[in-house]
C-alpha cells in the first residue's frame, strides 16, 4: 500500500532481448509486475515508491546494445527516479520514511519500487515537483560536469550549446545563465521548440530547420564573433561546424554523438585555433572521483531551490505507455525531458506540476 492506503499494482519495465537497432529496442519493451520485497532495505540503502521517472537518450542506446554500459538480461531500463521512501535500513542518516528523493543508477529505475544506496540519493529541492525531480539529476549534473569542472565556464564566456532543445541542452543553458554568461546560443529545429529554449534563458538561437548545417559557424560569428565554450551532445556536422565557430582558446565539451553522424575532430583546428577538445562523463567522472558529487550537487541544488534552474518536460506518459514515452523521444519530438509515472491516480496533484487527468502528449 503507498500513501492513501490503497493498494497500487507494482510494475517495472523489462527489456529481455536487445534489438537490432533502436527502434526494435523500443519494440523489445514490456511492462511487467514487480513482486513487492520480502526483506527491510540493506544497511546505508532505502526503499523507494517510485511516482516518476524520466526517458533519457542513453536508455534508448541501451535497449539495442549500442551504449557503453551494457546490463545483463533481463534489465530493467532507466537511469533516474523520484519519489517516497518507503522503507529504511540500518545506518540511513539523514533520510527517514516519508521523505521526498531523487534516485539514480546505470539502469533500474523505471519499477514500482526501487531500493537504493544511500550514495545514489538526494532530497528533492525543495518546491519542485516529482516529474520535474525525475528529469532533474541526469541532464543538470551533466551540464554542470561539462561546463564547470570540465570547461572551466567563466561569465565572461561566450557559450554554444548544441542539442538545445533536448533534456541535456536545456539544462547547459541554464547552468551557463546561473553561472553568469551574458551570451548563451542554442541551436536546434523548430520554432516552439526554440521558443522554449530562449524562455530557460538562452539570449540567441539557431533554427537548423531554417540554416543549414554548413551555415552554422558563420551564424555563431555573426551573433558573437566566435564562441569560447561548446556543450555539444549532436556530434557529426553540427560538431565540425562548432569548432569553426570557435574563438582561440576555446574549450569543446563532448557529451554525445545524437545526431549518429561520425564525428571527427579535425587536428588542425586544434591545432590552428589552440582549442582544448573534452570528453566528458558525468556518471563516470563521479564513480572515479567520489568527492566530485557533493560541491556539484550543493550548487545544483541551491540553484534550483532559488528558481535559477528549473527541469522543464514537456510530456507525461503513464508506464503502460513508456514504448511511446521511447518513441517521442527517438523522433525528437520532445522539448527538454519526457516522463512516465507510476499509478498517476495516486499521485499528488500538488506535488506534480502537470495535469496527470489527461496524459495525452503535447505536440511541441
Amino acid at each position: 500500500e503507498y500513501g492513501n492506503g490503497r493498494r497500487v499494482e507494482m510494475v517495472m519495465v523489462q527489456v529481455s532481448a536487445l534489438g537490432a537497432d533502436i527502434a526494435h529496442g523500443i519494440a523489445n519493451l514490456k511492462v511487467v509486475p514487480l513482486q513487492a520485497p520480502a526483506h527491510a532495505p540493506p544497511p546505508s540503502s532505502v526503499r523507494i515508491a517510485v511516482l516518476a521517472a524520466a526517458v533519457n537518450y542513453p536508455d534508448l542506446l541501451m535497449s539495442c546494445g549500442q551504449y557503453q554500459h551494457s546490463p545483463d538480461l533481463p534489465y530493467c531500463p532507466g537511469t533516474e527516479a523520484a519519489g517516497v521512501v518507503m522503507a529504511v535500513g540500518d545506518r540511513t542518516d539523514g533520510f527517514k520514511v516519508g521523505d521526498r528523493v531523487i534516485c539514480r543508477d546505470r539502469d533500474g529505475m523505471m519499477r514500482s519500487i526501487v531500493t537504493a544506496p544511500l550514495h545514489s540519493c538526494a532530497h528533492i529541492p525543495s518546491g519542485m515537483s516529482y516529474v520535474k525531480a525525475a528529469g532533474f539529476s541526469v541532464a543538470f549534473e551533466t551540464a554542470y560536469h561539462c561546463l564547470v569542472e570540465r570547461a572551466r565556464l567563466q561569465p565572461e564566456d561566450r557559450v554554444l550549446v548544441n542539442g538545445s532543445t533536448g533534456g541535456v541542452g536545456m539544462a547547459a543553458v541554464q547552468v551557463a545563465r546561473a553561472m553568469g554568461c551574458s551570451v548563451v546560443i542554442g541551436t536546434g529545429s523548430g520554432t516552439p521548440k526554440l521558443e522554449a529554449v530562449m524562455a530557460v534563458g538562452a539570449t540567441h538561437t539557431v533554427d537548423l530547420n531554417n540554416h543549414q548545417v554548413e551555415q552554422l559557424a558563420g551564424r555563431v560569428k555573426e551573433i558573437a564573433g566566435g564562441v569560447d565554450v561548446v556543450f555539444d551532445p549532436v556530434g557529426g556536422r553540427v560538431l565540425e561546424q562548432s569548432l569553426r565557430a570557435c574563438d582561440w582558446g576555446a574549450r569543446v565539451a563532448v557529451v554525445g554523438f545524437a545526431s549518429g553522424e561520425p564525428s571527427v575532430v579535425r587536428a588542425n583546428y586544434a591545432l590552428i585555433k589552440g582549442l582544448s577538445v573534452l570528453g566528458c562523463r558525468a556518471g563516470e567522472s563521479v564513480r572515479r572521483h567520489p568527492a566530485l558529487a557533493a560541491p556539484r550537487r550543493k550548487a545544483l541544488w541551491e540553484w534550483a531551490r532559488s528558481g535559477r534552474i528549473d527541469p522543464h518536460v514537456s510530456h507525461v506518459l503513464p508506464v503502460e505507455q513508456v514504448a511511446h514515452a521511447f518513441e517521442l523521444v527517438l523522433k525528437r519530438q520532445v522539448c527538454g525531458k519526457c516522463v512516465v509515472v507510476f499509478d498517476h491516480h495516486s499521485l499528488p496533484q500538488r506535488d506534480c506540476g502537470v495535469n496527470l487527468i489527461n496524459l495525452r502528449p503535447s505536440k511541441m
